[in-house]
């Protein structure tokens, strides 16, 4: 494909996130409402760990607040149609494109890194010191004294991954339908942990609470990189050079990160080792000149 032509989107996208956005609503008008607004309200609802915490929804005496959040949550959704096209498919990548990007990812990055340092309390209801945080204090526990700040995590950390991928296809003249659908399941499961609350350290997947949480977790997890282990892997074949060098150092990171979950466990900041480590890549390949090949920037 000649990269000067403009590039037409398939109409897998919209249709994907259609279905997505549809999919969220009927979930959360007709089964989450009254889970949300009455059960996460109630005493063993706010009872995590032992610990009481006065609002983990975020509705708490503000019910009014629950259609709004549905309708600007489906919104942010629709939104990832907007990315695609308008980056993934753009006739060519101009200022406001970089920019928004650019911007995006420094702002993803420095909230993901200081919503890890937000207080929270520990096993024995203290406020969780550094090491606490370090141990077993996850993203998503801090986000049951911060529910309003959790939810914008994990908006925020999904659409500038995403579009910063996007950003990085279009910008190498790189094709993968497998990467953007893989990207777009990881981008939409974070909304599902969003929405329910965490279970704390406790790991019952027998109730949809917790099932629902960490499926949402790992989903985003697991797919939102996906896209971009796709682009690293066939660059690396094709060019090797720095291409395999970072593949090597990610894959290094994610066996690390493996070793680290077994031995250690599930905490803030060793959540924010690989976001970070995405963030750098995303950087490196959309605004540096740090790769040895010469991309197509259409700029």
């Amino acid at each position: 494909m000649n990269p000067n032509e403009p590039r037409k989107m398939p109409v897998v996208y919209p249709v994907l996130w259609g279905g997505i956005t549809l999919a969220y609503l009927v979930w959360m008008i007709f089964f989450m409402k009254d889970i949300i607004l009455q059960k996460y309200e109630t005493v063993a609802g706010r009872t995590v760990d032992g610990l009481l915490y006065d609002d983990i929804t975020g509705f708490v005496g503000r019910h009014w607040l629950y259609p709004v959040w549905v309708i600007v949550s489906a919104l942010t959704l629709l939104l990832f149609i907007v990315y695609i096209q308008k980056l993934l498919y753009a006739e060519k990548l101009g200022n406001f494109a970089k920019w928004f990007c650019l911007i995006g990812a420094i702002v993803g990055c420095v909230y993901v890194v200081a919503f890890g340092f937000l207080d929270a309390p520990n096993r024995e209801g203290e406020m969780a010191s550094f090491a606490d945080k370090l141990k077993y204090v996850t993203a998503s526990m801090i986000g049951l004294v911060w529910p309003w700040l959790f939810k914008l995590w994990g908006i925020l950390g999904g659409a500038t991954l995403f579009s910063n991928t996007m950003y990085a296809y279009r910008k190498y003249d790189f094709e993968s339908k497998t990467g953007v659908i893989l990207g777009s399941i990881g981008a939409a499961a974070i909304y599902m942990t969003i929405n329910c609350p965490s279970f704390g350290e406790t790991k019952d997947f027998s109730v949809p609470r917790c099932l629902a949480h960490w499926s949402g977790a790992l989903l985003f997890a697991v797919c939102i990189a996906a896209p971009l282990v796709i682009f690293l892997f066939r660059k690396a074949k094709e060019e090797k050079g720095k291409f395999l060098w970072t593949l090597i150092v990610v894959v290094a990171l994610l066996a690390t990160m493996v070793v680290l979950l077994i031995t250690v466990g599930k905490s803030a900041m060793i959540e924010n080792i690989p976001m970070i480590a995405g963030y750098i890549l995303v950087y490196l390949l959309n605004f540096t000149h740090f790769f040895d090949t010469s991309p197509v920037t259409n700029e």
